[in-house]
């Protein structure tokens, strides 16, 4: 039991001992004579003293952490070189993986980086130029809907019927149009040509019946058979659905 207690017990003393070194290491940087001395003109203002301070520090022991984290403070909002000060808390971040201001750098970057972005645009006559029409015509196509949704309302108001009255549908009766007389087929009593008329034989049919039908004279047969010589051989030369002419004549 004892024996198993032992390496637990290690690895805790490791992990004290690390973070008391942690902690020593910070609190040794910032006793550094030129860190302290650049800490205090960061209090009164004069960041040119206090760059020199830290550089100073820097160029003592390359490996120190706490004055690119100074740097970088003072390059994004006293001197305004985001490049500088970009570099200063990468530089920190390389020398500090673990540090708990991690976090608080990385949004930091961001920052100065897209207020570097933004000053690139603006310094850029032509670039400023696109961004200008760009906005322009996002005001312009907001303005457009803003204007269209008003109309839409107004039609739709209106359009709409008067409170207590009701809507009627109007329907529209297309006018009739004029009776056109249509072709019909001549009948027995009817000559296309006033002349003559048309007859189609049905079965049963003679000549004698036929003219029996139009002159109530089946004598008068022969008038039939004289007019439709030209189709018919004798005078019982009759087929059913076959086509012949009925002359008129006088009373």
């Amino acid at each position: 039991m004892q024996k198993s207690f032992l390496p637990l017990l290690a690895a805790v003393v490791v992990l004290a001992g690390c973070e008391k070194d942690n902690q020593s290491i910070e609190a040794r940087e910032e006793r550094d004579p030129s860190v302290s001395a650049g800490q205090t003109y960061m209090d009164e203002g004069d960041y040119e003293k206090a760059i020199t301070e830290f550089k100073k520090a820097l160029d003592n022991e390359p490996r120190m952490a706490r004055p690119h984290l100074e740097l970088a403070t003072i390059y994004q909002n006293y001197q305004l070189n985001p490049i500088h000060a970009i570099y200063h808390y990468d530089r920190y971040l390389e020398l500090r993986p673990d540090s708990e201001k991690t976090a608080f750098i990385n949004e930091q970057k961001q920052k100065v980086f897209n207020k570097f972005a933004e000053s690139l645009i603006n310094s850029v006559p032509q670039v400023k130029q696109v961004m200008q029409e760009r906005n322009q015509l996002i005001q312009q196509n907001t303005e457009l809907k803003r204007q269209l949704a008003t109309a839409l309302n107004t039609q739709k108001a209106t359009s709409a019927p008067a409170p207590g009255t009701k809507q009627t549908a109007t329907q529209t009766i297309p006018k009739t149009a004029k009776p056109v007389a249509q072709a019909t087929a001549p009948s027995p009593a009817t000559s296309a040509s006033g002349k003559h008329q048309i007859y189609h034989v049905v079965a049963g049919d003679t000549l004698s019946k036929i003219a029996n039908k139009f002159y109530q004279d089946s004598g008068k047969w022969d008038v039939i058979f004289e007019a439709n010589r030209d189709t018919m051989r004798t005078a019982g030369d009759l087929k059913v659905g076959q086509t012949i002419v009925i002359p008129a004549i006088g009373n």
